[in-house]
């Protein structure tokens, strides 16, 4: 191995040169400091801001800015800007997409003026709320209770609209008009369905905690379903049906008006779901069953007939004829004639009553034939009647038999005085 020797020139340069590497060494390890006063320039030889580029600049790790930034035209940033406190922006170009992760607050309006419309839209989406997303006004957690949104006609009009509302919360109402409308003439609402065929189309079930107001018709009838029901449910002891029609002065006003053309129809048919019985039935055919559980206890007939009962036993009929059946028929009445038995009462003498017959062809307080065949006949009047002239009838027994009593004794009397 070859030795190298050190002159004395050799060791001087040596240590000026390993003392200035220690002077540059300590000196970059310190931080470099510009005069307060005065502006930098990069690029440029008349900086007019404190830091002045003319041309590009690269930072390659965070840029932290205390104040605020103003760029006079563009800003470009290929990934991400991310906004911690409150930025103010007067106008904002977006030509590709706007995406906003977090809650963001706007105190003014959105406008989208001139926005032309394409044929399909699949693609071209303004406002998005994706699921469990929510749209507030204001600085608390509000809803948004008076939203409107219009849709305005283009060559090429976007439909149909499908608008889906989830409110997690229930919102406060105001009293006043416009809370729910749609500001469009000849809309159609529809709730199920994607093919309204009225201004509100609902095709499954719908609530009404209250009221339900209808200014002229509501019809239930076979436009969605093919068949068409009304269910009335009412646990609170008052009437499911409330018809009021007081104050209409109005000619034919009816309280229920049904109409058909099935002579099968049933106009009314009342079900006890218990017991799956029948306790009033009206058909269409004019024929009417009453059911007291057991069995029917009215029945009326297509044919006129008439049967009432106790539900196992047939104890009243009126057939179509005119003949009445029953077991029994009780008629209820204020008066009967014992006046007859009383001592006062005067009996027609036999004389009278021989040439009233004579005259008037019926005994006295009797229609005659003519009236009854024209005004009929008063079942408890006629019995009164009846019972008058056998009590009557019953006196005149007596007289007659007192008057044969006294011949007899006349008689034998006399047979003993005969010589």
């Amino acid at each position: 191995m070859k030795n190298t020797l050190f002159t004395p020139t050799m060791v001087f340069k040596s240590l000026v040169l390993l003392n200035f590497c220690t002077i540059s060494a300590a000196s970059f390890a310190q931080t470099n400091t510009l005069p307060t006063t005065g502006n930098v320039g990069i690029g440029t030889t008349t900086p007019s801001e404190r830091l002045t580029v003319n041309g590009s600049a690269r930072i390659d790790s965070a840029l932290v800015v205390k104040d605020s930034v103003r760029i006079n035209k563009n800003l470009r940033v290929d990934q991400d800007v991310r906004f911690l406190g409150e930025t103010k922006m007067k106008d904002v170009k977006v030509t590709d997409e706007f995406v906003v992760n977090g809650l963001s607050k706007l105190n003014g309006d959105i406008k989208f003026p001139n926005v032309p419309l394409a044929t399909n839209y699949s693609e071209l989406n303004f406002l998005i709320m994706n699921q469990n997303g929510m749209l507030k006004k204001g600085s608390g957690d509000e809803f948004v209770n008076a939203l409107k949104i219009l849709m305005y006609s283009a060559p090429n009009p976007i439909t149909p609209i499908n608008i889906c509302l989830d409110n997690p919360y229930t919102p406060t109402w105001g009293n006043g008009i416009n809370k729910l409308f749609v500001e469009c003439p000849d809309v159609k609402v529809g709730i199920g369905t994607i093919n309204p065929s009225h201004q509100l189309t609902v095709t499954k079930t719908s609530k009404f905690g209250e009221h339900m107001w209808v200014d002229k018709t509501l019809s239930i009838g076979a436009d969605l379903q093919g068949i068409g029901k009304v269910y009335l449910s009412n646990k609170d002891k008052v009437a499911a049906i409330h018809v009021n029609t007081t104050g209409n002065n109005e000619a034919y006003q009816r309280l229920l008006f049904l109409e058909y053309d099935n002579p099968n129809t049933k106009i009314l048919e009342v079900i006890n779901t218990a017991t799956n019985r029948i306790p009033f039935s009206l058909k269409s055919d004019g024929a009417m069953d009453i059911d007291n559980g057991i069995g029917n206890i009215f029945h009326l007939g297509t044919n006129g007939m008439l049967s009432i009962g106790t539900g196992t036993t047939e104890t009243f009929r009126v057939e179509a004829d005119g003949l009445t059946r029953a077991r029994k028929i009780k008629v209820d009445t204020q008066v009967w004639p014992d006046y007859v038995f009383e001592e006062n009462y005067q009996l027609m003498p036999l004389e009278e009553l021989e040439a009233f017959l004579l005259k008037s062809k019926h005994l006295p307080k009797v229609p005659s034939q003519d009236e009854m065949v024209k005004n009929g006949i008063d079942v408890a009047e006629m019995n009164i009647v009846l019972m008058e002239k056998v009590e009557e009838l019953t006196l005149y027994l007596i007289q007659q038999n007192k008057e044969i009593e006294q011949l007899k004794t006349d008689v034998e009397r006399l047979k003993i005085q005969k010589p």
